[in-house]
């Protein structure tokens, strides 16, 4: 199963727990196959860094284990239908990836319930439905 996270997820999972850090120990015994592309990988090295400036070996060895383990996805178009046009980087790399979801907490993108026929969901109800 191919997923797209959203940033929020990723940092909420690494920093604070909760089903966030749910999802990453899935993603971390295999249970599904994180996707991502270059303007993510970069969204995701930002935020990590500048959030965990106090631990920077943390923040490392989370960016390596992204680099390695995630699926680069280069997306051939670039959809602009989100109402925060910085988060159509996460549409466009499910829609290529033929993702089987996104999982965001972010409103902009969870108001939108699905992309095409790609849903996304919040973090408890990827829990629920592919994690219990």
């Amino acid at each position: 199963m191919l997923v797209v996270l959203d940033t929020n997820v990723l940092v909420s999972g690494i920093f604070w727990g909760g089903n966030p850090e749910q999802i990453l120990i899935a993603w971390k015994a295999g249970r599904f196959e994180m996707v991502a592309s270059p303007g993510i990988l970069w969204e995701y090295e930002a935020t990590l860094r500048d959030l965990g400036k106090g631990m920077p070996d943390k923040v490392e060895a989370w960016i390596r284990m992204i680099h390695t383990h995630a699926r680069l996805i280069m997306p051939r178009r670039e959809v602009q239908i989100c109402r925060d046009p910085n988060d159509d980087k996460f549409l466009s790399c499910a829609l290529e990836a033929e993702a089987a979801c996104i999982v965001s907490g972010d409103r902009d993108l969870s108001d939108m319930g699905k992309v095409e026929t790609i849903p996304i969901l919040k973090p408890a109800d990827f829990v629920r439905r592919h994690l219990a």
